[in-house]
């Protein structure tokens, strides 16, 4: 079962208890959710029930794979282990997506039972990452510049102007489906690709850091338990305000103040672990600001296959074309312009 059995150990966490390991639990919400995936554009639902299905799928989607996460790094895996499980994933996500892309273009039904297993595939290298990561951080201390650094640096990328994600969204948002773990949605009529559409994407560096920050928790003999029940309703509401508004919002920045806020108890700085802090947190504001107050730069066009420029956004299809009206006869005496 999933579900722990708890005896109460001190006031602060619960001692818990699983029947089987970290990593089977993982092993198996990946296969499970693989199967809904896989069954979602097969079943189609009446569009009366369509917004409540898509509420629940949303729930599962993004609070089993936190609950997977959290029970593989339970298991506390040591660098080479963390090393084995990342370059397993890579290996099973890149051999997937090149084998979906460059042999079946994206199409086909073999194309549409490769789309589910992508997924797991992203997940096991992110843990693996998130893993190795982890094994960098030397004391529980460290944990607070880290958590304000990728608050700032995720709201950088992700809301400002100059952030790197905000202009992938508008140049290729294609590109952030495929290295993204998906939302999937339901479907009233059957797709042609025998894909289940997207309503949300969660990046692979919030699922990194994700990994990051249980695997420590659990190392330092923090609050993992009580982290992962208040993560999950934080990011259930945050996704689906994501949902609700099309709004694109930075992930770590839940991720992150959940993490520092439920465990905030367990720190203990002296003068200069805080004071080293306060500069990361000045530094990322300054950085936050000063971005978020830049004008928006021009984004380039895409090309399509053709070698021709995609239409931006906001511009007439009519502006490419040459100019097609009738030119002044010449004068008498001189010769129209044009190559020699």
């Amino acid at each position: 079962m999933l579900l722990p059995d708890i005896n109460t150990r001190n006031p602060l966490e619960p001692e818990i208890s699983y029947k089987r390991s970290g990593y089977a639990d993982f092993a198996l919400i990946l296969g499970v959710l693989a199967a809904i995936r896989f069954a979602l554009p097969r079943v189609p639902v009446p569009f009366s029930v369509k917004p409540v299905i898509d509420i629940l799928l949303t729930v599962v989607f993004l609070a089993f794979p936190v609950i997977a996460i959290y029970r593989a790094m339970s298991e506390q895996p040591k660098p080479k282990q963390a090393l084995y499980i990342f370059l397993a994933g890579a290996l099973i996500h890149g051999g997937l997506v090149a084998l979906d892309v460059l042999v079946f273009k994206g199409h086909g039904v073999v194309s549409s039972f490769l789309a589910p297993l992508k997924p797991a595939g992203l997940q096991i290298w992110c843990i693996g990452l998130g893993a190795l990561v982890a094994a960098l951080i030397s004391d529980r201390n460290i944990l607070i510049p880290i958590g304000i650094f990728l608050i700032g640096y995720d709201a950088f990328l992700v809301l400002t102007p100059l952030g790197f994600t905000q202009k992938l969204m508008q140049a290729a948002p294609d590109l952030l489906k495929q290295g993204g773990m998906s939302i999937p949605a339901s479907s009233t009529v059957a797709p042609i690709n025998g894909k289940a559409e997207i309503s949300g994407i969660v990046g692979p560096a919030d699922l990194v850091f994700l990994g990051t920050f249980f695997l420590a928790m659990f190392r330092f003999d923090m609050r993992p338990y009580t982290t992962l029940r208040v993560m999950i309703p934080v990011l259930l509401c945050y996704l689906l305000f994501v949902t609700v508004t099309g709004i694109a919002l930075p992930a770590l920045v839940p991720i992150g103040l959940v993490t520092l806020i439920v465990n905030w108890k367990m720190f203990n700085m002296n003068k200069e672990e805080k004071a080293s802090t306060a500069v990361v947190a000045l530094i990322a504001a300054v950085i936050l600001i000063y971005s978020a107050t830049r004008p928006r730069p021009r984004v380039e066009p895409l090309r399509s296959g053709r070698g021709q420029e995609v239409q931006r956004s906001g511009e007439s299809p009519d502006s490419k074309l040459p100019d097609q009206r009738p030119s002044k006869a010449p004068v008498d005496g001189q010769s129209t312009p044009g190559p020699r």
